[in-house]
């Protein structure tokens, strides 16, 4: 209500004051209301980030025996990063693998002749094929840059083309697959892509060379014996050759390729000989005379002396095969001793640029070797046509894995150990180490977290219910703004027994022991370096160390951690009775623990809603009194400004009394 003011009119007393100074006694009801609602919320406050905190601690517990602890995860190490990668998932089994990479999977990229800027290319109806999917379009003839745009736009994401100058007054035109793999070769098709790629110099009729050598007759072979007409099995100490009649001369690009099967025989136990019996003696036969009986003597055989002969030798010998003669002999790869079917493959440029004939010798003991599909070819070639200026051709990636060679159509290989994706390179004739182990980072930041929270939460419950202040002073982690809030609030919970308690017990399930799977010894945290004084206690005493925080040794972690990670794994969470569900642990503890404190029905959230009804219930006090200090300062204006009237009054009859009596 505003003031009350009588124009002219002052009597001298000072009443606005007056008014102020009675309804600062009328408000002390009032600030006491606001003050104990300002108490409400800073408690509610502090019980708010006290939930909080405790909640971070119970998803960093969680985080450690959960579905997604981190105990699960695995990474994917590469001796060579430059020529192999790999990404492993939760599934990867720890383990050790050599691979070598013998051959990165590519795609198609031909390029052009030089042509000048007056080329164009023919209108008419363009088709293609990637692998089994085929791309066709209309082009209306034009310049290579429009082709190249034309072929982009209709492309698919499998076929691109790009215009590049290669000198001021010629371009050459590129064209690729972006399919990798052997099967998804670029083919243009008949009509304007193939005569356009004829005319442009991107194609060129192939010089065919393909011959079949049939593996049945091995000239001058013995041990030497056909399988169904498509196979010949060379048994151990088979030698001879199969002819290659013509003989072929290399153009330059020509391969000579067969497979082989390696079966290994069973070792018969050697039984050594016995000592020979020697020479069979005659009878000495007897004579008798007048009575007289005479018995000849045995004849003596002196024999040599007996040396047992040894076991006869095992040979094993991998290099089977070869070409030339004696003089200018090269032999093919080694075999590999493994069972699976592996690929021999040279270029006839290696064998000297001529071959008449592929002669084996098998030397091994206990091996007879399968060899099928001999051929010698151009693996450029595509039928009638084949690229002139090739910048790479689409193959298959190659790899050796556990001894045995692997083929894959693209450099991403998701199938190969299970969980594990790998990505080629590079190729390589050394092998490529590729350890998946336990990411052991990633369970020690975990638990550095897991610690960092429950330290956080006993610090906070060491300040609400100790008035030392000296705990504050010993967190020099804390920010200004935390150590001045902290300041505030040490003390506010002095004597709750439920933070206590709960401070207590925490402490406890840091210390308790656990059972573990892999080791009885092993049954605390302080064993893997985790307990309230990891780095000692040096000389004299350290109040730090007594209030319950604990601190992590890391080389004694990374120690427990390289040996038996699993051993870790179960003080945190275990599943002890084989119910599949975690039942021990001390990261389990300490969440189960905590439990009753958060979610809508804790004892935290009872507090809270407890509070807001307290904080409600003076906010209303609050508002009704607000009124009632309204009309009670008019009340006290308007009593005033009466006052002042009156006074006033009294005063101007006094002045006429006092002018008439003056007058007289």
């Amino acid at each position: 209500m505003p003031d009350i003011v009588i124009p002219g009119v002052n009597s001298g007393l000072n009443t606005d004051k007056i008014v102020s100074k009675l309804m600062e006694l009328e408000r002390i009801p009032l600030k006491r209301k606001e003050d104990e609602r300002d108490t409400y919320e800073s408690e509610k406050t502090i019980w708010q980030d006290l939930s909080q905190n405790i909640s971070k601690l119970q998803d960093t517990a969680k985080g450690l025996y959960g579905a997604n602890n981190p105990f699960n995860e695995r990474i994917a190490e590469s001796s060579n990063e430059k020529v192999i990668t790999a990404v492993a998932s939760r599934n990867a089994v720890e383990q050790e693998k050599e691979i070598t990479v013998l051959q990165k999977a590519s795609a198609d990229r031909f390029l052009s002749d030089s042509m000048d800027k007056e080329f164009d290319a023919p209108s008419g109806s363009y088709e293609f094929a990637v692998g089994d999917e085929e791309i066709s379009f209309n082009f209306r003839g034009g310049t290579l840059e429009r082709l190249a745009d034309r072929i982009n736009s209709r492309g698919r994401d499998m076929l691109r083309a790009q215009v590049i100058k290669d000198s001021p007054d010629t371009s050459v035109l590129l064209i690729e697959s972006t399919k990798e793999g052997y099967e998804n070769k670029l083919e243009f098709k008949e009509g304007s892509a193939l005569e356009f790629a004829i005319a442009s110099g991107i194609l060129k009729r192939t010089d065919s060379s393909l011959r079949i050598i049939p593996p049945l007759a091995a000239a001058g072979s013995t041990g030497v014996e056909a399988i169904s007409g498509k196979e010949t099995l060379i048994k151990p100490g088979a030698a001879g050759s199969f002819p290659i009649d013509p003989p072929v001369i290399d153009n330059g690009k020509l391969l000579v390729e067969f497979k082989v099967t390696i079966n290994d025989l069973e070792q018969q136990k050697w039984v050594p000989p016995t000592p020979p019996p020697g020479p069979e003696k005659p009878n000495p036969g007897n004579l008798s005379f007048k009575g007289v009986y005479i018995e000849n003597a045995d004849s003596i055989v002196k024999l040599p002396s007996w040396e047992k002969p040894q076991p006869p030798e095992k040979i094993e010998n991998l290099e089977v095969f070869s070409s030339g003669s004696e003089g200018t002999k090269r032999n093919f790869p080694s075999l590999r001793d493994t069972a699976s079917v592996q690929t021999i493959s040279l270029k006839l440029s290696q064998l000297g640029g001529k071959i008449d004939s592929i002669i084996f010798q098998n030397n091994n003991t206990y091996k007879e070797i399968t060899i099928s599909e001999i051929k010698i070819y151009d693996p450029d070639a595509r039928g009638e046509w084949e690229p002139a200026r090739p910048i790479a051709q689409a193959a298959n990636s190659r790899l050796m894995i556990d001894g045995i060679e692997i083929s894959r159509k693209s450099n991403t290989i998701e199938d190969l150990i299970p969980g594990v994706t790998l990505t080629l390179k590079g190729e390589n004739e050394e092998a490529v180490t590729l350890n998946i182990t336990p990411d052991r980072e990633q369970i020690k930041d975990k638990i550095i977290n897991f610690v960092g929270s429950y330290n956080r939460l006993q610090a906070d419950l060491g300040i609400l219910t100790t008035n030392d202040g000296a705990i504050i002073s010993e967190l020099d982690y804390f920010t200004e703004e935390e150590t001045k809030t902290a300041k505030e609030r040490i003390g506010y919970f002095q004597g709750d027994s439920t933070l206590i308690q709960m401070k207590s017990r925490l402490q406890m399930l840091m210390m308790e022991p656990y059972s573990t799977t892999s080791s009885d010894s092993i049954r605390m945290l302080s064993q893997i370096g985790i307990s309230t004084n990891s780095s000692g206690y040096g000389s004299g005493v350290n109040n730090s160390k007594l209030r319950g925080y604990i601190e992590i040794n890391e080389d004694e972690l990374d120690a427990a951690l390289d040996v038996n990670i699993q051993t870790v794994k179960d003080l945190f969470g275990r599943d002890s009775d084989g119910d599949l569900i975690i039942d021990s642990g001390a990261a389990y503890k300490t969440q189960e623990y905590s439990k009753p404190f958060t979610g809508t029905n804790g004892i935290i959230s009872y507090r809270i809603s407890s509070l807001d009804s307290r904080i409600d219930r003076t906010e209303r006090d609050i508002a009704n009194y607000e009124l009632k200090m309204i009309d009670k300062e008019a009340e006290l204006k308007n009593k005033y400004a009466t006052m002042e009237g009156n006074l006033n009054s009294m005063r101007q009859s006094s002045n006429s009394i006092n002018s008439l009596n003056n007058n007289n």
